[in-house]
């Protein structure tokens, strides 16, 4: 766990996403834990493959595993241009989302007029009515479905951005997982490096869930300030949410792009010499 407070480990885009997006408690753990396993899961391939399969040097080791680390810091500057993207989306929608009026209905009760559809149909009416060719539409109301569910569309959209974040931050070889497994193989004990590695996911999910649920908690309290202060709260929330959001893919844009520019020596310094 002490380990997983230094730099890496996906806390910054772990925090930054569900900070800018409606993620549940349940969801975020998922998240945290998943990407977790995968950093070690990563490392313990690398390393294995590369010693075991190609006999390689510590120094060929640290040269693979950079490359996956420069991928990790692109895909985190790519999720926050992909955050951007949605953000930006959505407050163009809300800025053109039109103002619904509702029109009320005078004259039928004073006058005692029965609407049209409600008079009884004569003979004649009914002899010259013919077959109408029903259109499918979303309101037609025939009870089939032929557009996509908003709750389905969103649910599958999540999920990528779920398996995309899980991708971004598991890519990246854990840094202490690849040193403790290649320093387990030199004194002749790699299973227990291998142990140990897993044992550091762990740390690195407990560490990674905490800050999840600090997060969450730290939103969840802004938003019900911003509710009990305005009666149009949750209007409110959902606009600054969306700035928020865009706020957040810059940021990760931002990082992303610096990790890239100064990543120079790779997983350790010691093994380039």
């Amino acid at each position: 766990m002490l380990h997983s407070l230094g730099p890496g480990h996906g806390k910054v885009i772990v925090s930054t996403y569900l900070a800018t997006h409606p993620t549940k408690a349940k969801a975020s753990l998922v998240l945290t834990v998943v990407s977790a396993l995968l950093q070690a899961l990563v490392a313990i391939l690398l390393v294995s493959v590369l010693i075991w399969g190609f006999n390689a040097s510590m120094r060929v080791v640290n040269d693979k595993a950079n490359m996956f680390v420069l991928l990790s810091f692109a895909l985190v500057a790519a999720v926050g241009a992909l955050i951007c993207w949605k953000a930006l989306r959505n407050i163009y929608q809300t800025m053109r989302k039109p103002k619904l009026k509702v029109k009320a209905i005078t004259g039928l009760a004073t006058s005692g007029q029965l609407p049209l559809t409600m008079q009884a149909p004569t003979l004649n009416s009914m002899s010259i009515q013919k077959p109408v060719t029903h259109t499918h539409h979303a309101d037609c109301g025939c009870g089939h479905q032929h557009v996509a569910d908003a709750e389905a569309i969103n649910k599958a959209s999540t999920l990528r951005e779920y398996a995309g974040i899980i991708v971004t931050i598991g890519v990246r070889p854990c840094t202490g997982a690849v040193m403790v497994l290649l320093f387990a193989n030199v004194v002749g004990m790699y299973w227990m490096g291998v142990l140990s590695a897993l044992a550091m996911a762990v740390g690195t999910a407990l560490t990674t869930s905490l800050i999840a649920i600090m997060t969450l908690t730290g939103k969840h309290l802004v938003k019900r300030y911003l509710s009990a202060g305005n009666k149009n709260g949750n209007e409110t929330w959902k606009v600054a949410g969306h700035y928020l959001q865009l706020f957040g893919g810059m940021l990760l844009i931002v990082i992303g792009t610096l990790l890239l520019n100064g990543q120079e020596s790779g997983m350790s310094p010691v093994f380039t010499m």
